[in-house]
């Protein structure tokens, strides 16, 4: 008996010290990655760093959290961030913010309000920390903008897992119901004022892969390029509007796709003029291009047709309609 509570507590000291080197590590650990960036000439500021949760997790809460990286112009300030994990499997974690925080690019800064956020993050338990999944959800965000605007999603779902058979591979999903346009975009898409202010539901289901992976070294250097997009669903919901497409796109060095995507519509005469309407395809195009989806539609609401996209084009057919979005990531 004498020798089992022996062995009890030499193991529960042994446990207490393991957990506090662990803390150690831990802590030192987000102060270094921060240091590092300092270095790098990013803006750095923390104001205080605290982990508990004695005996089995890490839960740490970073107070005042400033980061600014002055090669792509992009900053983040929140008043707190948790990050929780398992004592025993630190690489993978839950991190919760605060219910404000302010998210800003050389565009325009945002500040974003929401009644709960949280994110899950596997990490794969190698030294580059490279990405395995990844779970976000949004429940009654706000957004206001510098430039006068304001948008909302009543709730959001997002999640990106690594493909074991595909190097470098990530497979992408998301779930978004009843956004709240901003003012600008929704004159912009309808002018006329004939679809609701909320898109009903909006739905992404893809598979995406890159010249490099995901890891911690693609937030400290340089970004992975994406060589090849496959969709599997792309669809929108917006009053009388509905939109889907699938498809498959390889993505040149320089960002250009090649491939062809199939698009169903219907009230596609409504997504043309917001294409027109938006700049997303010129004017002179619109006429000849409404004649030609017309015919494919047989004169109805409902058009299913084939876009290419090869030159830096985009290709209804043979006949070019639109230059082709440039898919890069700063």
């Amino acid at each position: 008996m004498t020798r089992m509570i022996v062995v009890l507590l030499v193991g529960a000291l042994a446990w207490m010290v393991w957990w506090a080197v662990g803390k150690g590590a831990y802590e030192q650990g987000l102060a270094g990655w921060i240091d590092e960036r300092r270095t790098d000439g990013w803006v750095a500021d923390v104001g205080s760093l605290d982990t508990r949760g004695f005996p089995n997790r890490f839960d740490t809460t970073v107070a005042d959290l400033n980061l600014a990286d002055p090669e792509t112009g992009v900053a983040w300030s929140v008043p707190m961030l948790q990050i929780l994990s398992l004592a025993y499997k630190p690489h993978q974690v839950i991190a919760v913010v605060s219910d404000t925080h302010r998210f800003s690019t050389p565009l325009a800064s945002y500040q974003i309000r929401h009644d709960d956020a949280r994110a899950s993050l596997f990490l794969k338990p190698e030294p580059a920390l490279g990405l395995d999944s990844a779970r976000l959800v949004l429940d009654g965000l706000d957004i206001s903008s510098s430039l006068g605007w304001q948008a909302g999603v009543v709730s959001g779902r997002f999640a990106v897992e690594s493909v074991d058979v595909a190097e470098d591979t990530y497979r992408l999903g998301a779930d978004i119901e009843e956004l709240a346009l901003a003012a600008p975009t929704k004159q912009l898409l309808d002018p006329a004022g004939v679809l609701p202010d909320v898109v009903e539901a909006m739905r992404l289901d893809a598979t995406l892969a890159f010249n490099g992976p995901w890891d911690r070294f693609a937030i400290e250097d340089r970004r992975p390029q994406p060589t090849r997009l496959v969709l599997d669903d792309v669809s929108a919901v917006w009053g009388s509007v509905t939109f889907r497409a699938a498809g498959a796109l390889e993505i040149s060095p320089d960002g250009y796709p090649d491939g062809e995507i199939t698009v169903r519509a219907v009230q596609w005469r409504q997504l043309l003029e917001m294409a027109v309407s938006s700049g997303v395809l010129p004017k002179e195009a619109a006429g000849p291009l409404e004649r030609a989806l017309a015919l494919m539609s047989g004169q109805t609401d409902t058009l299913d047709a084939k876009f290419g996209f090869r030159g830096g084009m985009v290709r209804l057919g043979i006949i070019p309609i639109a230059p082709a979005p440039r898919l890069a990531i700063r």
